[in-house]
């Protein structure tokens, strides 16, 4: 692995410590971290980088305000872009990628993963840098292969909650939690849109029910699908998730290999 001269621009103090500590100490690459779209039209190109990390969301100057200042700079026209930020709806995904960037990198992100990313972005030939699809994680040198699927677990109980998480990442699935109600709401009025929800019925502070409405009250959530858990035999609790817009509901206890064809299921299922 070469190192390589990156420009980070990230507005969080916190995040472009661990991003840029991970690209120098994982990577083995050379950084300028930045905290603003300004700093990075002055200073970048005195850098001579070889990639450009942006933040989507940043005051003042966002991240394809930024990416389009530096792109008027000939020392950084060419030079390929990667996007950081937590909305990856498909939409979002597609406006990226029409403003120039080769890559993006959804937050929380893994800063062995953050590297993985950045290297197999930095091995591509130029043509396909161009051609390369955002939001896809690389498998090995010089590919971008299927992006990783996103669930959010809804889940109050520790052991079915890490049960859950294991075999969706067994599965290949990444996985965000949230443990009751509120912090459940929180995920989804700031959060990320994930590809698929699994969420209990019985949680404390708002129970799974009325979280089910919330979610599909917000656009940005409307098509997500939304797997409701359960205990068998309440079928009232279903019958009451269907009419709110739910799209599955699995019953607890529950089998593994069930869980995971009707995440597949799912997953497949038209838009």
């Amino acid at each position: 692995m070469s190192a390589h001269r990156i420009v980070l621009v990230e507005d969080d103090d916190d995040l472009r410590l661990i991003a840029s500590m991970s690209l120098e100490s994982i990577g083995g690459h050379k950084v300028l971290a930045l905290e603003s779209g300004a700093r990075a039209v002055d200073e970048a190109a005195n850098f001579i980088p070889d990639l450009l990390i942006l933040d989507v969301s940043m005051p003042v100057m966002d991240g394809p305000q930024t990416l389009a200042a530096l792109r008027q700079q000939p020392a950084l026209r060419d030079v390929p872009a990667v996007f950081l930020t937590a909305h990856t709806q498909a939409k979002q995904v597609a406006h990226y990628r029409s403003v120039g960037a080769v890559d993006v990198i959804a937050k929380p992100f893994d800063p062995k993963q953050l590297c993985a990313r950045v290297q197999a972005v930095l091995d591509l030939p130029k043509a396909k840098r161009e051609q390369a699809v955002m939001s896809w994680a690389p498998t090995e040198a010089g590919g971008l292969p299927e992006a990783t699927p996103t669930a959010l677990v809804v889940e109050d109980d520790p052991g079915v909650r890490y049960l859950l998480n294991f075999i969706l990442q067994q599965q290949g699935w990444r996985v965000l939690e949230a443990h009751d109600g509120p912090q459940a709401l929180e995920a989804i009025k700031k959060g990320e849109v994930t590809d698929v929800v699994l969420m209990d019925i019985m949680l404390p502070g708002i129970d799974g029910l009325k979280l089910l409405v919330l979610l599909r009250a917000e656009g940005r959530w409307r098509g997500v699908p939304v797997m409701m858990l359960t205990a068998k035999g309440d079928e009232t609790s279903v019958a009451r998730a269907y009419a709110a817009g739910a799209s599955d509901y699995l019953g607890k206890p529950f089998e593994p290999a069930d869980l995971a064809a009707r995440l597949k299921r799912l997953r497949n299922r038209p838009a």
